[in-house]
């Protein structure tokens, strides 16, 4: 599985098309192998994006974008400025195909984490790779906060087998959080630049 946070493209290719509704729009997002839920929208991306609250024209970073979901979702339904960004070079690539399918005009680049940003954002919004390892996750939330207007918030999914709690605490030294939504294990978490 961590070949889906990592720029290997050794991976056997074979892209398919799948259908997700959310509210009013319906959207169709190629995917492929080697891309984390290729076969549909997971419940965690379901629920942060049906909990974010992001206005129109707010800046809005899809922080390890995949295949584009979160960005194509609220660029289309919430008419918010969209960047994306990942590190999976064949996820960048549906990312964009996926932005350019639904019309939305997003910024999309590879980077590390923050590494080859240097924009604020309103919000930053992720289903954030655990697989990565605490150390390497509570550094991106982290950084994060430098990476946020006055006012912006961070907001993650994470279910509780694999650390929310633990990850609240440690987010609660950075900034204001609150957990906006809770549903079968996973914690949408809301951080508020203090």
């Amino acid at each position: 599985m961590t070949h889906y946070f990592s720029n290997n493209q050794d991976t056997k290719s074979n892209p398919k098309t799948i259908n997700y509704i959310f509210h009013k729009h319906h959207f169709v997002f190629k995917t492929d192998h080697g891309v984390f839920s290729k076969d549909h929208v997971d419940t965690a991306t379901d629920l942060l994006l049906n909990t974010v609250e992001i206005k129109p024209k707010e800046h809005v970073l899809d922080l390890g974008c995949g295949y584009g979901v979160i960005g194509t979702v609220l660029g289309v339904s919430k008419k918010a400025t969209v960047t994306m960004v990942d590190v999976n070079e064949r996820a960048l690539a549906l990312a964009k195909e996926n932005a350019d399918q639904h019309k939305l005009n997003a910024t999309i680049r590879l980077s590390q984490g923050f590494d080859a940003l240097d924009t604020m954002y309103d919000h930053i919004v992720s289903n954030p790779p655990i697989r990565i390892g605490k150390q390497n996750l509570y550094a991106m939330f982290e950084t994060a906060k430098a990476h946020l207007n006055s006012q912006g918030s961070l907001w993650l999914v994470m279910h509780k087998k694999h650390g929310a709690k633990s990850a609240i605490v440690f987010l609660e030294t950075i900034y204001d959080v609150s957990v906006a939504r809770k549903q079968k294990g996973f914690h949408v978490i809301r951080c508020k630049t203090r």
